[in-house]
């Protein structure tokens, strides 16, 4: 049997990390190889750089900065978990990176994070998970935000 790979996309936000503890079970269940991917989003780098002047120079590279921070933090995560994980630094529109990384890498699943957006936000804001969900090639296990059962008691 094939080596198994699964593909994390991690943005810095806790509906990754939940991605990375899902993928990381998964991982050591299917013995499988962890990557990890952060795509710093050309779209955004544009727009910061022509909507503040002042980041000009430097909105790359603290996207950069960022992404990479995101990435070690997720890593150092997985593999206290999984021990097998490798990271991936990537620039471009997020959802064709992913799965060109996908596609590249021989992953055999992604496991992926959602914000849990719906009705007008979603449309309004997109979900780089829906679109990589549609699209790609291998199976893809969308993770949902964790509940907040104790917040949910309180306001009933």
């Amino acid at each position: 049997m094939n080596q198994q790979r699964i593909l994390v996309p991690v943005d810095g936000s806790e509906y990754a990390l939940n991605a990375v503890d899902v993928a990381s079970g998964l991982a050591r269940a299917l013995s499988a190889e962890l990557l990890l991917c952060h795509v710093i989003d050309s779209g955004r780098a544009a727009r910061l750089s022509f909507g503040e002047p002042a980041l000009l120079d430097g909105s790359y590279e603290a996207l950069r900065a960022d992404g990479e921070r995101y990435l070690a933090d997720a890593t150092a995560r997985a593999k206290r978990a999984a021990q097998n994980a490798t990271s991936i630094l990537a620039y471009g529109d997020p959802s064709r990176e992913i799965q060109t990384i996908a596609a590249q890498k021989d992953a055999t699943m992604i496991v992926m994070g959602t914000h849990g957006r719906t009705g007008l936000r979603r449309l309004l804001m997109g979900s780089v998970a829906e679109v990589v969900m549609r699209a790609a090639s291998v199976p893809v296990v969308a993770v949902p935000p964790k509940r907040d059962v104790a917040r949910e008691r309180t306001s009933a």
